[in-house]
């Protein structure tokens, strides 16, 4: 996990951004000025966020939850753009952990909203086009 020297009383989105869609997702919250973090699981998915200018990035282990720590933020929403209904499944476990306000599945399908609902996701958006982000912001 890549902290910076912030304030615990700021909120800051999380968001997983595996595909087109969530990357722009994260180029609308940087042009809003809203904070947020992405969350990744592996190397090359840092080094893609790296690479779109990101630098607070949340990188945890989805095998092993002795390290789904907490981190030194306050996390208000989190958006979690699908691409895996497993992994999608496990973010939500560990977001589920982190206390957050909402945890926000964005997803081409609708066959899965009843099994996020019950591993703690309570809202949910489809979309067919990257261009209905917009209408995602907190």
């Amino acid at each position: 996990m890549k902290n910076k020297e912030e304030s615990n009383s700021s909120e800051y989105v999380l968001v997983n951004a595996p595909n087109r869609a969530g990357k722009d997702f994260i180029h609308l919250l940087r042009s809003k000025g809203i904070q947020y973090y992405a969350l990744t699981n592996n190397k090359y998915g840092k080094k893609k966020l790296e690479a779109m200018g990101v630098d607070s990035i949340i990188m945890v282990d989805t095998e092993d939850a002795a390290t789904w720590v907490l981190p030194d933020i306050q996390i208000s929403k989190v958006y979690l753009f699908e691409i895996s209904f497993n992994l999608c499944s496990r973010y939500i476990q560990i977001c589920k952990e982190w206390g957050s306000e909402s945890i926000h599945v964005v997803t081409k399908g609708d066959k899965s909203r009843s099994a996020y609902r019950g591993l703690g996701a309570n809202q949910f958006t489809y979309i067919n086009t990257n261009n209905e982000v917009s209408s995602l912001l907190p």
